[in-house]
C-alpha cells in the first residue's frame, strides 16, 4: 500500500484530500487540528511546533509522502518538516501558485493573517508574470467554518469585508489562499458584485503528485476535536467511505 499524509489545521484541508482520493487511489491518513484551530495568527515557533507534533503521530502510519493541506503551514513549515523527517512534503501553496500563473490579470489573495504576511503569492506571481497581486486577510473565516457557519447573514457581513477591495477594483482573480475558504465557496461568490475566477488551489494537486496508486482507496481521518458541528462538514466535503477517529496530541 501506498501511505500518504494529509494534514491540516483543521476542516480545510478536506477539500484536498477530496481532491486526491477522487483521482488517485492510495491509503489516506489525514489529521485535522481543529481543537487548536485556527493556526493563521499564532507565532511562526508555535505553528512549525504544531506541525512537527501531527507529523510525529502520522509516523506511526510508515506514511511515503506527505501533503501539507494548509497555506499557514505550507508558508512556515514546509522547509523544516522536509530536513527533520527526510520525506517529501508537498506544500498546497506550491499547487496553488501553478494554478493561479495559468491566468493573466491582477489577483487578490484571501487568506490566512500568517499566509498574506509571508507575501508569497503576491512575490512569486509578480516575480513571474505581469500582474499585480492585492492581498486581504481574512482573520475571522477560519472559526466560523470550524463553527459550521458556512452560510448566512454572519458569514455574508464578514465576506462583504473582505471583500471588499475586490468588488471596488473588480479583481479579475481570486486566490483562496486557505483550504478552509473552498467549503465557502458559493457563499464568497454570492457576495461578489461581478464575476470572478476563483482559484482554488487543490485543483488538480493530485495529477501533481507521483505515487504507485493502489486498487482502492482508504481514508482514515484523525481529528483533535469531533464534535456534531465538524462532523456534518466532513460529510459535507467528502464523498466517499472513512473511517473518523479522535486523536489529541
Amino acid at each position: 500500500m501506498t501511505n500518504i499524509g494529509v494534514f491540516d489545521s483543521g476542516l480545510g484541508g478536506l477539500t484536498v484530500l477530496k481532491e486526491l482520493v477522487a483521482n488517485k487511489k492510495a491509503n489516506y491518513f489525514y489529521f485535522g487540528d481543529s481543537l487548536r484551530a485556527p493556526y493563521g495568527s499564532r507565532p511562526k515557533d508555535l505553528i512549525i511546533e504544531f506541525s512537527d507534533q501531527i507529523v510525529k503521530f502520522l509516523e506511526n502510519y510508515n506514511i511515503d509522502q506527505y501533503v501539507i493541506a494548509c497555506n499557514t503551514i505550507s508558508t512556515l513549515a514546509t522547509d523544516y518538516l522536509e530536513e527533520k523527517y527526510n520525506k517529501a512534503f508537498y506544500p498546497i501553496t506550491k499547487s496553488g501558485l501553478e494554478n493561479a500563473l495559468a491566468f493573466e490579470g491582477d489577483f487578490l489573495v484571501l487568506g490566512t493573517q500568517t499566509t498574506v504576511e509571508s507575501h508569497f503569492y503576491k512575490n512569486n506571481i509578480e516575480a513571474n508574470s505581469t500582474s499585480f497581486v492585492y492581498e486581504t486577510a481574512a482573520p475571522k473565516l477560519v472559526n466560523l467554518i470550524e463553527d459550521g457557519v458556512i452560510s448566512g447573514e454572519k458569514l455574508d457581513k464578514s465576506l462583504e469585508e473582505y471583500l471588499k477591495i475586490a468588488n471596488e477594483k473588480h479583481i479579475p482573480n481570486i486566490i483562496l489562499g486557505c483550504t478552509h475558504y473552498p467549503i465557502i465557496r458559493e457563499a464568497i461568490e454570492k457576495n461578489l458584485t461581478y464575476k470572478a475566477n476563483i482559484i482554488n488551489p487543490a485543483d488538480n494537486i493530485a495529477s501533481k503528485l507521483n505515487f504507485i496508486e493502489d486498487n482502492k482507496s482508504y481514508v482514515n481521518i484523525f481529528m483533535s476535536e469531533i464534535n456534531e458541528k465538524n462532523k456534518q462538514t466532513i460529510d459535507k466535503i467528502l464523498a466517499c467511505d472513512y473511517k473518523l477517529k479522535l486523536k489529541e496530541i
